[in-house]
């Protein structure tokens, strides 16, 4: 189990919307797990204890506190503005899937139709919106300039950035730069929220559908209490997968 991260931050900022004169509030304390699923592992007065691995330190918090992260789907529009558009639009899907499951937990199953599609596609969200995603987007990216760099030569790397910030690059610089590109893992790369909600875009109806055709199987636990984590949909590997192999929605058991 991974602990649920929280970030304390001003709950939002106001910004103007030109095209209609009028003020509107932008979401920045953002949550990487919905707060409806969460619900499900709060106390009555909505408190759930946050565990951090291997097991220190623990807290009790609010749900509207868990797993939040400031800005994380916030996204720069082309002309240098900030907005949370995608958050709000997860809400939309968090709606739907909230009632899918309050007709889980009175007992209907299995849920078709409307209900089924709203719950895959939650799920497929939730799968998709997590930091994992974000930041093997960053992996990748560093490990494909290391390997682009590392082809094309030291060279290379001091015109790409002279081109690119327009100034000279000294041979300090560029030995500093070489040395971080070339190390194991490749640069170090801020993971950006424009290329995650981007790839989630695309992503997320194929996705959707995938899910919502496989074969769906409800546990029910009796136990007192269950624990959760800041990613609650994981990809389970067969015993018999290969170790080499990489293990995506399609392939995971």
């Amino acid at each position: 189990m991974e602990s649920c991260s929280a970030t304390l931050a001003p709950k939002t900022s106001i910004v103007k919307n030109e095209s209609e004169g009028t003020m509107a509030e932008r979401i920045r304390r953002q949550h990487t797990v919905s707060k409806f699923y969460l619900k499900g592992f709060a106390d009555q007065s909505g408190g759930i204890r946050r565990v951090s691995l291997p097991g220190e330190p623990s807290i009790v918090l609010s749900i509207r506190d868990a797993s939040v992260i400031k800005d994380f789907y916030t996204v720069t529009l082309p002309d240098g503005s900030l907005s949370d558009a995608f958050e709000r639009a997860f809400g939309k899907i968090e709606g739907a899937a909230a009632e899918a499951l309050s007709d889980i937990l009175a007992g209907v199953w299995p849920i078709e139709g409307e209900a089924r599609e709203a719950f895959a596609t939650w799920v497929a969200l939730q799968h998709l919106r997590s930091q994992d995603v974000r930041y093997s987007q960053g992996y990748m990216n560093a490990e494909m300039i290391r390997l682009i760099v590392g082809v094309s030569g030291k060279e290379a790397l001091r015109s790409l950035i002279q081109n690119s910030e327009s100034r000279p690059v000294s041979d300090e610089e560029l030995d500093d730069e070489w040395r971080d590109i070339t190390k194991p893992g490749g640069p170090d790369m801020a993971p950006s929220a424009n290329q995650h909600v981007r790839l989630l875009s695309s992503l997320l109806p194929p996705t959707a559908a995938y899910l919502r055709d496989c074969h769906w199987t409800l546990f029910r636990f009796d136990r007192r209490s269950i624990a959760t984590s800041d990613h609650p949909v994981t990809l389970v590997v067969a015993p018999d997968h290969p170790q080499w192999q990489g293990v995506g929605i399609a392939t995971a058991e």
